[in-house]
């Protein structure tokens, strides 16, 4: 492995210095949508990561994981940036690919209230009183909800909703709970919600967000993914170094956004680890995503799927990539 390392690591640099401007690689990546959470892709590209290691990325929004993975799979887009459990969903569908970088580490919900009745929540039995709204099954938000309630011996109390209308159900009292995503989260609390839980501190590790591609693209033009999860890896080490410029990046793309609710968002981000450090996936936070979903019937028992997950790129950037 670390022979690997060191092949990899020089045909990167060597691929940096003689591929001209002029040369660079035109790719396509596709995504569920614009979401804050996905600040390595932005980042990447905004600071001009991308560019530097001569690569032109176009972003196409997809509206759903699995149909991210269906762009990749048609060719619309090279790379996919989704849940990558929806790589192993699609091998037991006699499909094959691949996950060659982590993009979003650790479950990034945390269950908010206007209520100042509802304390914060550390134990998930502590949920039996309360009716809690998550995007639509079978979102990962609404799987992991389910799961929270079913563990505890609970009847799942649900109310599903798409994106943008969650906190407007908290508003209309049609819930007690929104399952909510940064920025929103923090949106929330600087119009006086509180946060009651946060499943990154349930959860720990998960592996909810990758980049994902296919085995004969990785095979074809290792060169390419290697210059890719290199420019990740540069602004990852950006992101957790100049969180303020981040944020000035970051606005950029969101413009609605106000400064503080994004400097808060990100705080809340960074602090709890759910932007990793590394596009390095760890065993424990891929077996988690598998697990979650071979409890609620998506994946068939016995396996782990271990197979589907390549560091190797992402190991290389550690080390050649830093910013």
């Amino acid at each position: 492995m670390k022979g690997l390392r060191v092949l990899l690591g020089l045909t990167l640099l060597t691929s940096l210095s003689c591929k001209s401007i002029s040369d660079k690689d035109k790719i396509v990546i596709a995504q569920f949508g614009d979401f804050y959470l996905y600040a390595p892709l932005y980042i990447a590209i905004d600071k001009g990561y991308f560019e530097k290691n001569n690569i032109d990325v176009s972003i196409v929004n997809t509206g759903g994981d699995e149909l991210t993975w269906s762009a990749v799979l048609s060719g619309q887009a090279q790379f996919g940036i989704a849940d990558p459990t929806f790589i192993a969903i699609a091998k037991e569908r006699g499909q094959e690919g691949l996950v060659v970088a982590n993009i979003v580490n650790g479950v990034p919900f945390w269950g908010v209230s206007y209520s100042d009745e509802i304390p914060e929540i550390h134990d998930p039995a502590d949920l039996k009183d309360y009716t809690i709204a998550t995007f639509p099954s079978p979102s990962t938000a609404y799987t992991l909800q389910k799961d929270m309630f079913l563990e505890s011996g609970l009847e799942p109390k649900i109310r599903e909703g798409t994106p943008g209308t969650l906190l407007a159900m908290l508003n209309a009292n049609q819930v007690d709970i929104a399952l909510e995503l940064e920025p929103n989260v923090s949106q929330a609390t600087a119009n006086g919600a509180h946060v009651i839980y946060s499943m990154k501190e349930l959860y720990g590790e998960f592996a909810i967000t990758g980049l994902t591609t296919l085995p004969k693209t990785a095979s074809d033009n290792p060169d390419l993914v290697k210059r890719i999860t290199c420019s990740l890896q540069q602004s990852m080490d950006f992101i957790y170094s100049n969180p303020d410029s981040t944020v000035l990046i970051l606005n950029k793309r969101f413009t609605e956004l106000d400064t503080t609710v994004s400097k808060l968002a990100l705080a809340r981000i960074l602090e709890e680890e759910i932007i990793p450090k590394t596009g390095v996936i760890s065993d424990s936070a891929w077996v988690s995503a598998i697990d979650l979903r071979q409890d609620v019937g998506d994946l068939p028992r016995g396996k782990n799927y271990l197979e589907l997950i390549d560091n190797s790129f992402s190991e290389v950037a550690i080390s050649e990539c830093k910013e």
